[in-house]
């Protein structure tokens, strides 16, 4: 890939794989992630993620992060397989929600739920 690279995969356990000009490729070791990259972990693999001076990302198994350049920097994304979001301490007024980042556009999100008084929603 043309340009310097934007990070550094650091660290990699099991099936990692990476975005090349031909297809995926696995990473094995330390690799250099340039803009448009595109990694993949496969079954109990991980890998870390380090973007500039003080920031890394945890990339957990079965998930797939996206480097995308955007206007006057870029743009990092995390999807991962569907996971239950349940809060430490659920009270009346939280509601635990399902969630999925590839169903919120390819970004993983939280969000949670407040209810106003202890009425439910169906009837």
């Amino acid at each position: 890939m043309a340009g310097s690279a934007v990070g550094n995969i650091t660290q990699v356990n099991g099936d990692v794989r990476m975005s090349q000009a031909g297809g995926y490729a696995p990473v094995k070791g330390e690799a250099p992630v340039y803009s448009g990259a595109r990694i993949m972990t496969g079954a109990q693999a991980s890998a870390l993620l380090s973007v500039g001076a003080n920031c890394a990302l945890d990339v957990p198994a079965n998930a797939t992060v996206k480097v995308d350049p955007v206007e006057g920097g870029m743009c990092v994304s995390l999807n991962t397989p569907e996971a239950t979001v349940v809060p430490a301490s659920s009270g009346p007024d939280l509601v635990p929600v399902l969630l999925g980042g590839g169903a919120i556009g390819g970004a993983a999100a939280l969000i949670l739920s407040l209810q106003d008084d202890d009425n439910s929603v169906s009837r």
